[in-house]
């Protein structure tokens, strides 16, 4: 079974997502999580920074 979350359902308002493997990943290309951490206490360029959300989506 996928869990892939479909739009229209817990959509995080301006939070986009392309990262396709996430179970957050909406096929809306918004995040779907409850709510998003961003991680990484010495960034200073986004390249640095990472979500540390990310759950890696079931196999189908």
């Amino acid at each position: 079974m996928s869990e892939n979350i479909n739009a229209g359902t817990n959509k995080l308002p301006g939070v986009g997502c392309d990262v396709v493997s996430c179970k957050y990943h909406g096929t809306d290309g918004h995040c779907h999580a409850g709510s998003i951490v961003v991680e990484s206490h010495s960034a200073i360029r986004k390249a640095e920074t990472f979500c540390g959300t990310f759950e890696t989506k079931a196999s189908v």
